[in-house]
């Protein structure tokens, strides 16, 4: 991930507003000086275009009155402005006038933070080489100003600046300029951050040997400092090179020392390091012995969480030495245990990652004993008990007595029998993939026959055109590739992300998929392939997926079977829409202020689009609230949102997810409340045939978890089918597809089809992915 993709901005004035503070200020300067402490307020609170008309006035004054050093100010203020919009090229117009302007400033650190928010900008571009040219100016002119700590930090961003460009070995220059500087002056913080940062990109760059030297120089500074926690990271660091390296021996010596220091209640992720680095090296007694040992703790502790951890640890070990009918027994007893933990009255612990981990080495032995059917019924159970889990919910034949909700009947732990009973239904050819970091990608094809065939898929050059780690760091790229942050796309990277994951998760089953361009294909990604926007793959013929098949998604096959007796359930007359309600306040960590959203104009237009063509009246702005939406939606037939979902559990309520409406201290409508929507009396609950959430995603949440939450709790809550945006861009104009997309829904009841439609008639108008590709499918097509 690049750096400095965000500008910092302090809304403090930077420059003095007048040559000589003792002379009396005139009324045009007193009005100039009040409008551009107005904008700083303004920009604050997320009031984009009142702070644009503050700035304009401003500028104006400044210019009548000769004020240069005004005039630079509010300058650089309206490209804090249009930087904020997403408006980068005019963002950048700004920022060089005002410094041109401040050229001669006695007080050259303004030069500085301009030229630094000028090389963010062209980060946000793409444009890595002017980004670069922009900050090794502010670190020149840094260095002459004279600040030595100033000077390290700037030598490291630079150093980032060219290790996000791969260009490893300039990288290591300036981290080493960097390191040079630190201890020059006595700085120990900046010695350990580019000793850290030297290390870490020789490891990217395969230089192992020179990464380690690097760790021991960091090594030997963190004793010197007394410095326990990272005494123990840089023994981690040391050892996970050399296990890299395929040096199991030196890695063990590591992690034995790292788990001497390594407090009593931190050791379960090291011991589960030192197994797997004796599994690698085949000393599988000692690995045994090792995960023997801390079972056994476990269950004297009665400590269900570290029992489970400690049963894949030996089923890992099992595995590797071909043990698998031991591996598997184990596997199924861990799997009991996370059930066990689910259903604790009172339980807190997060085992998501855990519980998954089970699933997976299970499906790996499965198929492994050339089981692949096996392995899909565990692969769809795997998602069932996520959804579970996330939901705070049991099936119905679980006991009862804890505080969990009753999963809907129609949720259960299917059978292979029960997958290609759905498929049939459905008359779709259904795709479900599973993320095996130790093996592939495994994917299952069930074509409407009900015929099931399995592919797995390894991530090697030939697959990806380049070398990669894995399959996130491919997804994790694909909105800076398309730009969805700026208003140009990154065409200069030299892989296609987009391309690249068609190559994993498409051509492998290519001669499964259906030839007819109506035939439909559903999509059950897991994990991060929650954030695959499947319409805009693309084949090596420049091809979109989109342009092949009518696609949609859900996160087990089971959901579909739900969605379907939803949509027997639906029966709602009115048409709810909501476009940029003024925006609450939120803060995304404990102990940060609460900061508003910024404001969706084109939601906004998006909203009224939308209401005009449905003939009722959009609810926008301070209309917008959760008091005043909340009754409507038991009679929604149609609820159309264009506005935020919310990765996070900001209210703390147990269930990730949100979506912004009016109101500053009471303005999410959470997932949580959703929910509680399901036990209602049949006259409360929600019986809308579709919800449509347009504006993406924001927040700092597990990846996926907010919008799968979301969606699962209007999917239980009663709505069969809902589209979710995957991404929050302010610029990008949704009232064309959107209204594209009900103008075909209603000629033709079947929502896939129309959202195809719909991106193709989108596509013609705005050829960049970002504009079309993010809309998301999931549930019900009917």
């Amino acid at each position: 991930m690049k750096p400095h993709l965000l500008l910092t901005i302090t809304f403090l004035l930077l420059f003095p507003l007048t040559a000589n503070s003792n002379q009396p200020i005139d009324a045009q300067q007193y009005r100039a000086n009040l409008l551009l402490n107005l904008s700083n307020r303004q920009l604050t609170n997320g009031q984009i275009q009142s702070a644009l008309a503050s700035l304009q006035e401003s500028l104006r004054l400044y210019q009548i009155i000769g004020d240069r050093t005004g005039e630079a100010t509010a300058l650089f203020r309206l490209g804090d402005a249009y930087f904020t919009l997403g408006r980068y090229r005019t963002a950048i117009n700004f920022y060089k006038q005002s410094l041109q302007l401040s050229q001669d400033f006695a007080n050259q650190s303004i030069r500085v933070q301009i030229l630094e928010h000028l090389s963010n900008t062209y980060i946000n571009l793409g444009d890595e080489k002017l980004a670069k040219k922009y900050q090794e100016q502010a670190t020149a002119l840094k260095k002459e100003i004279g600040n030595p700590d100033r000077e390290a930090a700037f030598l490291g961003n630079v150093g980032l600046d060219h290790d996000a460009a791969t260009e490893y070995k300039q990288a290591i220059a300036f981290y080493s300029q960097q390191l040079t500087t630190a201890k020059a002056n006595n700085n120990y913080q900046l010695q350990i951050d580019s000793l850290q940062n030297i290390a870490a990109t020789y490891r990217k760059s395969g230089q192992y040997s020179q990464a380690i030297t690097a760790y021991q120089q960091q090594l030997k500074l963190a004793q010197e400092l007394s410095n326990n926690s990272l005494v123990i990271l840089t023994f981690k660091q040391i050892a996970e090179t050399y296990k890299t390296q395929g040096d199991f021996k030196a890695a063990i010596a590591f992690y034995q020392q790292q788990l001497k220091l390594t407090d009593k209640t931190q050791k379960t992720e090291v011991i589960k390091q030192l197994g797997r680095a004796y599994t690698f090296a085949k000393e599988y007694d000692k690995a045994i012995e090792l995960y023997e040992e801390q079972l056994n703790s476990a269950k004297a502790n009665k400590d269900n969480y570290t029992q489970g951890t400690a049963l894949n640890n030996l089923a890992f070990v099992y595995l590797n030495s071909n043990k698998l009918d031991d591996a598997k027994a184990i596997l199924e007893t861990s799997i009991k245990n996370w059930t066990s933990l689910r259903l604790e009255l009172g339980n807190t612990i997060d085992y998501a990652v855990e519980q998954s981990n089970t699933y997976r080495l299970l499906q790996q032995v499965l198929i492994t004993q050339n089981q692949p059917e096996a392995a899909l019924e565990v692969s769809e159970q795997s998602s069932i008990m996520a959804f579970l889990q996330l939901l705070g919910m049991r099936l119905v034949s679980e006991p009862k007595d804890n505080n969990l909700k009753i999963a809907p009947k129609a949720i259960n732990l299917p059978t292979v029998t029960d997958i290609q009973k759905i498929a049939k239904e459905q008359k779709a050819t259904l795709v479900k993939y599973s993320i095996i970091p130790d093996d592939g990608l495994y994917i299952w094809v069930i074509q409407s026959t009900g015929k099931i065939t399995f592919r797995k898929v390894k991530l090697t050059p030939e697959n990806t055109f380049n070398s990669v780690n894995s399959i996130p760091e491919i997804v994790a790229s694909i909105p800076n590739y398309l730009g969805v942050n700026s208003q140009d796309n990154q065409g200069k990277k030299l892989v296609n992300p987009l391309l690249q994951l068609h190559q994993l998760l498409i051509k492998p089953i290519a001669d499964l998929l259906p030839e007819s361009p109506t035939a439909q294909v559903i999509f059950i990604p897991q994990d991060e392939l929650w954030f695959v926007p499947f319409p805009a793959l693309v084949d090596i013929s420049g091809k979109y997926l989109i342009e092949k098949h009518p696609i949609s998604t859900v996160p087990a096959i089971q959901i579909l079977k739900l969605a379907k007796e939803q949509r027997g359930r639906t029966g709602g007359s009115k048409f709810v829409v909501v476009g940029n309600p003024t925006m609450p306040k939120i803060a995304h960590a404990i102990n940060q202020a609460p900061q508003p959203l910024p404001q969706l104009i084109n939601s906004e237009q998006e909203a009224l689009a939308v209401a005009d063509f449905f003939k009722t009246k959009a609810l926008i702005g301070s209309q917008a609230t959760k008091a005043a939406i909340l009754p409507l939606l038991p009679k929604a037939k149609i609820i159309h949102l264009a506005t935020y979902s919310i990765l996070d559990d900001i209210k703390r309520q147990g269930i990730p997810g949100g979506i912004a409406l009016a109101g500053e201290n009471n303005g999410l409508l959470t997932a949580s409340e959703i929910l509680n929507l399901y036990n209602q009396p049949k006259g409360k609950r929600l019986r809308a045939k579709l919800a449509f959430i347009s504006a993406g995603e924001t927040g700092q949440g597990s990846m996926g978890n907010g919008v799968l939450s979301l969606s699962l709790a209007l999917m239980t809550s009663g709505v069969p089918s809902v589209i979710v945006s995957q991404w929050a861009a302010t610029d990008t104009p949704t009232s064309v597809l959107t209204t594209e997309f009900y103008r075909q829904l209603k000629q033709k009841p079947n929502k896939a089809q129309a959202l195809q439609k719909a991106m193709l008639a989108t596509m013609k108008q705005y050829p960049n992915p970002k504009y079309w590709s993010g809309f998301n499918l999931i549930g019900e097509i009917h």
